[in-house]
């Protein structure tokens, strides 16, 4: 089976999308655990339902081709870096070290 270009930067897109709800929702969660009443069910109610969307955009891409989750983890993983270099880690940066850049 033929994948087109448009399709694997499609994938990537949705690869772009599902790392921001994933890496976003658990800068969210982190964020605001010091200040929940149960800040363990607000965490594991997070993972199940960033988990539960990652999962289903990747199953949803795997009918189609091998290459489109290949692509969709790309984005996600760019996500990621990014994320990282933007926020950092907050740790690190209230003990006064630098934060580890990718």
């Amino acid at each position: 089976m033929h994948v087109s270009i448009w399709e694997l930067a499609w994938a990537l897109a949705v690869g772009l999308v599902l790392g921001l709800w994933f890496f976003g929702g658990l800068l969210w969660t982190v964020r605001r655990v010091p200040a929940a009443q149960r800040p363990v069910l607000l965490m594991l109610i997070s993972f199940v339902l960033r988990t539960a969307g990652v999962a289903a955009g990747l199953v949803w891409l795997m009918g189609r081709h091998w290459g489109l989750p290949v692509a969709a983890l790309v984005g996600f993983l760019a996500i990621r870096f990014w994320m990282v270099r933007t926020w950092g880690n907050p740790r690190l940066k209230r003990a006064g070290e630098q934060s580890l850049r990718l």
